[in-house]
């Protein structure tokens, strides 16, 4: 097996690595850590351009620019979940990181696919744990001060809420919407 062939074949065995071990950590405490999207991003950005220098193309045939333009959608695409207060930082990042892999084309579906999986998910979690009531409530809430905000010319911004419902691991949502983004081209071959 060549040098290339072992860096491309590299590259979706260190994603999913990755985004285990980011699953495994979210479940265990409710953080990603560092490492994990710091390691990610190197290994993206390293293999991605020591396969691109050999001439050959990486994952998808991604284009030189490619992990970092992923790297600008994923964080960009979370970043104003995290403003409202509904992901934590370790999320935003975490899907950065895939973009450093995947780009900013499939970065896009799996932040489609991930909302999916994060609905289903909230509905899964909010009815096991029992804490629909204070979800629902916290929705009324979030609903009627952004019409007041509004109607009284304050703008139409949310106010992040003082208490949530529950902390949901949504580093199993990233994963199932990168797997899903990922793998859904494959099925229709």
């Amino acid at each position: 097996m060549s040098t290339l062939s072992l860096i491309s074949t590299a590259q979706p065995i260190a994603l999913i690595t990755l985004l285990v071990w980011a699953v495994v950590t979210d479940l265990r405490s409710r953080r990603i850590p560092n490492a994990v999207v710091l390691a990610g991003f190197a290994i993206a950005l390293g293999t991605h351009f020591g396969v691109g220098a050999s001439g050959a193309t990486p994952l998808a045939g991604l284009t030189w620019w490619a992990p970092l333009a992923g790297l600008g959608a994923g964080f960009a695409l979370l970043l104003p979940l995290y403003l409202l207060r509904a992901l934590g930082a370790g999320d935003v990042k975490l899907l950065a990181m895939v973009g450093a892999f995947v780009g900013p084309g499939a970065v896009f579906n799996a932040f489609v696919y991930t909302l999916l999986a994060g609905g289903l998910l909230s509905l899964l979690f909010m009815l096991g744990r029992g804490v629909a009531a204070q979800t629902f409530s916290n929705l009324r809430f979030m609903l009627i001060d952004w019409r007041l905000r509004a109607g009284t010319g304050q703008g139409l911004r949310l106010t992040p809420l003082a208490t949530t419902a529950a902390r949901l691991p949504y580093a199993v949502a990233i994963t199932l919407g990168t797997a899903a983004a990922l793998c859904w081209p494959l099925l229709g071959r």
